[in-house]
């Protein structure tokens, strides 16, 4: 991630100006949790600790990392009443996976809501790379991309999703939607690895 894009996540959450964080796990991930069976999950962009909240209501252990201090110290207060052993909070970049040491990977489950999709292209091969060698065999990765527009610098073709990951993963299902918060296409994908 850019030392720019970090400051003005960094500078959105100062400010409380955080749309994406609806307080709410999405749909798919609570679909994905009824169907799995607990076991480790790793939240890449984890922000204020949502989704992490509801893995450890499923009997979840979860690993969170956000490169940004204010979303992790959001999540530690919204975590604090659950048992510091079944998680661990990380402020971090998820392009530099390979350096965060105390990651208890391989992990059962990986989730990427919107975090993945604002990389810019030199860094998307490692990143995917980065999440196939975390993840156990027979694990699932659940991805959520906006779609690219003209406006904005963030976002993945479907297309591109194959490309960055197919390599490692295979593609179970691909869910294309609005995501009504920017006006623009979006998708969710589910991936396992073999």
């Amino acid at each position: 991630m850019t030392e720019d894009r970090c400051k003005r996540f960094s500078q959105r959450y100062a400010d409380g100006d955080m749309p994406w964080d609806t307080g709410i796990t999405p749909p798919e991930i609570i679909d994905i949790l009824a169907e799995l069976s607990p076991g480790t999950a790793l939240d890449l962009g984890c922000g204020t600790g949502t989704v992490i909240r509801d893995l450890l209501e499923a009997g979840w252990g979860a690993d969170g990392v956000d490169y940004v201090d204010r979303a992790i110290s959001l999540a530690s207060e919204k975590l604090r009443s659950y048992p510091i052993h079944r998680y661990q909070l990380f402020c971090h970049d998820v392009t530099k996976l390979d350096a965060l040491t105390a990651l208890r990977a391989p992990y059962d489950l990986i989730i990427d809501i919107g975090c993945g999709h604002s990389i810019a292209a030199p860094a998307t091969a490692d990143y995917a790379r980065a999440i196939a060698e975390r993840l156990k065999s027979g694990g699932t990765f659940m991805l959520y991309a906006s779609h690219p527009r003209p406006d904005s610098t963030v976002g993945w073709a479907p297309r591109d999703v194959r490309a960055m990951f197919t390599p490692f993963l295979e593609l179970v299902w691909h869910q294309q939607g609005t995501d009504s918060a920017i006006g623009a296409a979006s998708s969710w994908y589910r991936m396992r690895k073999a």
